[in-house]
């Protein structure tokens, strides 16, 4: 069979910055950035949400714990990373807003799909512990039952933060901080990852996604980016050989899936 890439089933999200290289009159402020680089985030999600759910049919016995960590680390990921706007991002975005419940939809959206994602969770403990035996088909039927709620919503974040343009007041104050306290949530992020959580991420960053403008991003230490790529990326083989993308952030053929029948 044809190499098989995390390209699908769930689509990617186009960032704003990109949209606005596509025409010559369109301005980028920081709010298109600030969505862009929540776009890039959720798009390494997605990345391996689809590594996921095309790889778990071919899992064979050797590799079903190793897999599972693999799935692990990417519940891990969504559960921290809603964890940090909810705790930290939302509520800075309410104040500096000065508009009660702004955010309001979507935390609500977070519930949605916070079941099937802790469905999931358990299932793979499970089989982990040696609870439960694994089924590919099973973990497909999972994330069949919250995987598209999961996308959509991480799609619909990117307009809302874009919006927030329309709340700032006279004083910019939210045009000025939103990106900042974006990146304190997303340090705050890395930190509670640790090195296999963070790994993932890299197993799962294509730095060439739209016509390789976001070669440089995450905006990581150089030296930072050169250790995973380097150096953790050869200690934690089990875990990012899963990965969609190679040790050059570029998209790969999938581990687990046979190249011929």
């Amino acid at each position: 069979m044809a190499p098989v890439y995390a390209d699908h089933p769930f689509p990617f999200i186009q960032t704003p910055v990109f949209a606005a290289k596509q025409d010559p009159h369109a301005k980028v402020d920081s709010f298109d950035r600030a969505a862009s680089e929540m776009a890039n985030a959720h798009n390494l999600m997605i990345r391996g949400l689809n590594s996921i759910y095309l790889q778990a049919p071919h899992i064979t016995a050797p590799d079903v714990k190793p897999f599972c960590r693999y799935i692990a680390a990417f519940t891990n990921l969504i559960h921290v990373h809603h964890h940090g706007e909810e705790t930290h991002f939302f509520p800075e975005v309410e104040r500096l807003s000065g508009v009660e419940g702004i955010m309001e939809t979507n935390v609500h959206q977070h519930g949605v799909f916070k079941k099937g994602l802790h469905d999931l969770d358990d299932y793979i403990n499970g089989v982990l512990a040696d609870k439960q035996e694994y089924d590919g088909k099973r973990v497909v039927q999972m994330i069949d039952v919250f995987g598209k709620s999961l996308v959509e919503h991480l799609r619909d974040e990117i307009p809302t933060l874009q919006r927030l343009r329309e709340v700032d007041g006279e004083g910019r104050k939210m045009a000025e901080a939103i990106e900042r306290i974006m990146g304190e949530e997303g340090e705050s992020s890395m930190k509670a990852l640790g090195m296999p959580g963070m790994l993932w991420c890299f197993a799962n960053l294509d730095i060439h996604f739209e016509d390789d403008i976001w070669l440089d991003w995450p905006a990581a230490p150089g030296p930072v980016k050169f250790l995973y790529r380097n150096v953790f990326w050869w200690v934690y083989t089990d875990l990012r050989k899963f990965g969609s993308v190679d040790r050059n952030g570029k998209l790969r053929a999938l581990y687990a899936i046979p190249k011929s029948e």
